[in-house]
């Protein structure tokens, strides 16, 4: 990125190298990296370097890496860094894929890579809540429940190797009834640009006994300055998790004609806001169906011609495909939790609701524990997407089978309203924007009650990486006159994403550039995110 009155330039090769040599007497020769290709945690196909794996963008490249392992070492490299004006970057653990991985905005940023701090402070069993570090992977939480025996679900994202704290702190979902992480997280630790040290809601007394129970706090919330924000970096967090059911009932919900995907989404947003379905149901079409069962020794691969993706794949290929191996065109799937007695009155009335959405075909099937028990995960068949709250890697699989020149990810994902024919008409359009770039979206929409976030995913080999920039733009601009913006975005595109915020001439961004001087006065600590920049007499970088 060029830099600017708001955007610094990258820093010199040999501010970077003497501060990474400083960081050295802070966390140990052996947690520093002096360049992006190596040190991180192993990602799709065994790599370990930082940066984003699927790179659209010469731009975005870090400078090196430090990996602090407690709050006082984070606090020693937010001063260093303080002292040497080197922009930092923080990640919980760097799985961040489709969305820039570890990338920075700035380039030749030093990612402050907290997976070292990997402790789980606190489960508690009786309220159902946990606070961790950063480096706390779902996967590491949900062995550890299991390891205890305690009888709790946890809500996970596809990924299971993600951090709980950077999925929340980014507004990441997951398929369980506390699938909004944002609204399940409770209480903060947070290390500000100048090294001080702040607690969140109840956490503002020392010893508090409700900090993970009670989010509110007394007096102003801050919570949220800290989501998808650089105004501080957090080192602990609660979280909420769930009871174990005693009864769980997984349900899926199958359309054959592409239009019948607006009474299914509107009968599922009526069911979700009256509290008949439990979850934020997930919803896709037949090319997802079809994308994770290809690889090069899969029917369904060789039956589509053995695509790249690389170029577009016709939609009557995708619908001949999908309808020989007996696919709908729109599947959702969404759960029942709790006593078993619930579950056949609240399965009765879905099944009544969905008479209304044209050829709906309705499957269920229901788990129940022994009398006087409760239901693991594990004792559950798997879904297309983790409902039963058991972490996998079956994304990670789905790319890395596909072998050959790679297929790389990314994601346009407005939050639209939750009506049918909105979501219909935004995704039709969506489609022809993808086509006329030669690529093909699918979607991986996540329903709520009054809204979706509506997920369209792009595979791409790295061939065509350069036609990205020009499918966001084209997204983004469709969105922005339809009235809608992305809930997240790439780092490559924050800047993009954060000028839809164009209400009363851009108020949002002078509030946040006003926050961001005060706290960040040198504009050290992740520069970019979300379009957060220093004003002009704000970065000394």
């Amino acid at each position: 990125m060029a830099s600017s009155p708001n955007h610094p330039s990258p820093p010199s090769p040999e501010r970077v190298a003497k501060f990474l040599q400083d960081a050295e007497n802070i966390v140990g020769s052996g947690n520093v990296s002096h360049d992006a290709s190596h040190g991180a945690l192993k990602g799709l196909y065994g790599s370990d370097s930082y940066g984003d794996p699927f790179s659209i963008s010469k731009d975005n490249v870090p400078g090196g890496a430090v990996r602090p392992s407690s709050v006082a070492e984070v606090q020693q490299i937010i001063r260093a860094a303080n002292d040497a004006k080197v922009p930092l970057w923080t990640v919980s653990r760097g799985k961040n894929i489709g969305v820039g991985g570890s990338a920075p905005v700035v380039s030749g940023s030093v990612v402050v890579d907290l997976h070292r701090m990997n402790k789980i402070i606190e489960i508690s069993e009786e309220f159902a809540y946990a606070i961790v570090e950063p480096g706390v992977s779902f996967q590491d939480l949900f062995d550890e429940i299991n390891r205890r025996g305690l009888k709790l679900w946890m809500s996970v994202p596809s990924l299971g190797w993600g951090s709980i704290v950077g999925n929340t702190l980014d507004r990441g979902l997951g398929y369980t009834p506390q699938g909004v992480h944002c609204k399940s997280q409770c209480g903060m630790e947070v290390v500000l640009p100048n090294g001080d040290v702040l607690r969140t809601g109840m956490g503002a007394m020392e010893g508090n006994k409700a900090w993970g129970l009670y989010s509110e706090g007394f007096g102003p919330g801050l919570d949220g300055l800290f989501f998808q924000s650089n105004l501080g970096i957090v080192t602990k967090m609660g979280v909420h998790l769930t009871p174990a059911p005693e009864a769980y009932t997984r349900i899926l919900v199958d359309v054959d004609e592409d239009q019948d995907m607006i009474p299914l989404i509107d009968a599922m947003t009526d069911l979700v806001r009256r509290g008949v379905i439990h979850n934020p149901p997930q919803l896709v079409d037949r090319f997802a169906l079809l994308f994770v069962q290809m690889g090069p020794d899969q029917e369904v691969y060789k039956a589509m011609g053995s695509p790249s993706f690389a170029h577009r794949i016709p939609e009557d290929v995708v619908n001949a495909v999908g309808k020989r191996f007996n696919l709908p065109a729109w599947r959702a799937s969404f759960a029942l939790y709790g006593p078993p007695e619930i579950h056949s009155g609240s399965l009765e009335a879905i099944k009544r609701r969905m008479q209304a959405v044209k050829g709906a075909r309705v499957f269920s099937e229901t788990f129940t524990a022994p009398a006087g028990s409760v239901l693991r995960g594990e004792d559950t068949a798997p879904d297309m997407q983790p409902q039963n709250g058991v972490p996998g890697l079956e994304l990670v699989q789905s790319i890395e089978r596909l072998g050959g020149e790679g297929t790389w990810h990314h994601q346009y994902s407005p939050v639209i309203p939750g009506s049918g024919r909105e979501v219909y008409e935004w995704y039709a359009e969506a489609r022809k924007l993808v086509a006329e770039h030669d690529l093909t979206i699918f979607a991986d929409f996540h329903v709520f009650d009054r809204y979706l976030v509506a997920m369209g995913l792009i595979s791409f080999p790295p061939s065509a990486k350069d036609r990205i920039a020009d499918v966001q733009l084209a997204m983004t601009e469709h969105g922005k006159k339809r009235g809608l913006m992305e809930y997240r975005s790439h780092v490559s595109f924050m800047d993009l994403g954060a000028a839809c915020q164009d209400f009363n001439g851009g108020a949002f961004g002078r509030f946040t550039r006003l926050l961001k001087d005060v706290v960040d006065p040198n504009g050290v600590l992740s520069p970019g995110k979300s379009g957060i920049w220093n004003s002009d007499a704000g970065p000394k970088l």
